[in-house]
């Protein structure tokens, strides 16, 4: 009994000390996702960062790049037949930083929408969902922090649709900018993310909802593609 019990212990003492990083906000209500402070490489990618859908080995070599675009970093990602989510953990209250900016250069793509977006993840504002208080060990074993919510952001053939909500499947995706003769040049976005989580699930608790991670994500193409991102920021 005490040998279980010992054991316990040094397991939950080594859980503690292996707690997975997580971006947290300035005290002025600022998270830098991916921005002019910066400084990851290839070769240096920071924990707090995760890929999911394919080894980070293959990643790093094969869709992965980091540019240098008038003396600030680009983020280069590439889609091809495997999909994966790269994105960073954070720990932010949505009410705190409900505004989430970017730049972006997307190519001139075939089909309806472009297999590169932006994916953010929340936590807690189901009713349905546990508190996180009562998840300790919610990493364990994990690759993706845990989410109840998630907006993919993308940017579609049709420059009408701007603005608006697909909602054809379980995970809503919101428009930020459509057209292929707006392809090929830089963009930069801007987008009220609590106001934006209100529309979709307007029953929800806000108060209560976490930013758990925001990033990347690709579906399959058979067209290898690739687009630039720069200055992605969460703020208030």
């Amino acid at each position: 009994m005490l040998a279980r019990a010992a054991s316990f212990l040094t397991m939950a003492l080594i859980l503690v000390g292996c707690t997975v990083p997580r971006a947290d906000i300035s005290p002025e209500g600022y998270l830098e996702v991916f921005g002019p402070s910066t400084t990851f490489k290839k070769i240096n990618l920071p924990p707090v960062w995760f890929v999911d859908g394919m080894e980070k080995a293959d990643f790093i070599s094969n869709e992965f790049n980091v540019e240098t675009i008038g003396g600030s970093p680009a983020l280069n990602l590439s889609a091809s037949r495997q999909s994966y989510i790269f994105a960073k953990r954070t720990k932010a209250s949505l009410l705190a930083t409900p505004f989430l900016s970017w730049s972006w250069n997307v190519p001139s793509f075939r089909g309806e929408i472009y297999p590169i977006r932006l994916l953010i993840g929340f936590y807690g504002g189901d009713p349905k969902s546990g508190s996180w208080g009562s998840q300790p060990l919610v990493y364990t074993g994990k690759i993706a922090p845990p989410y109840d919510r998630a907006i993919s952001i993308i940017w579609h053939r049709n420059a009408l649709l701007r603005g608006t909500i697909d909602r054809s499947s379980k995970l809503p995706k919101y428009i930020a900018r459509g057209g292929i003769e707006n392809t090929d040049k830089w963009h930069t976005e801007n987008v009220d993310l609590a106001a934006l989580y209100k529309r979709i699930w307007p029953n929800d608790e806000h108060h209560k909802i976490q930013i758990m991670f925001a990033g990347f994500a690709t579906t399959p193409t058979n067209s290898p593609s690739s687009a630039a991102f720069a200055d992605f920021v969460l703020a208030k």
